[in-house]
């Protein structure tokens, strides 16, 4: 199940750069006013901030996962030394 939700977030995280980039495009085909140039930049900005939160957390959790049975196996050793 964690697999599936690290895939499904790791695809959401790429298909969300892609989007910036086509919007970066869009932006520099001057075909917006200067107002919606403005809020479309606030905007990628704010959402390749979040992205990349999403991205690190997502890793991190991927690390979790595949440190748990590591730390299962340590548990059940020093459960039984003591």
């Amino acid at each position: 199940m964690l697999d599936i939700i690290i895939r499904s977030a790791l695809d959401v995280v790429g298909r969300t750069e892609r989007l910036v980039e086509a919007i970066r495009r869009l932006l520099q085909s001057d075909d917006l006013d200067e107002v919606e140039v403005y809020e479309l930049d606030y905007e990628i900005e704010r959402l390749g901030d979040v992205v990349c939160n999403v991205d690190e957390a997502v890793r991190s959790l991927a690390r979790t996962v595949e440190c748990w049975p590591q730390t299962v196996f340590a548990h059940e050793i020093r459960r039984t030394l003591h």
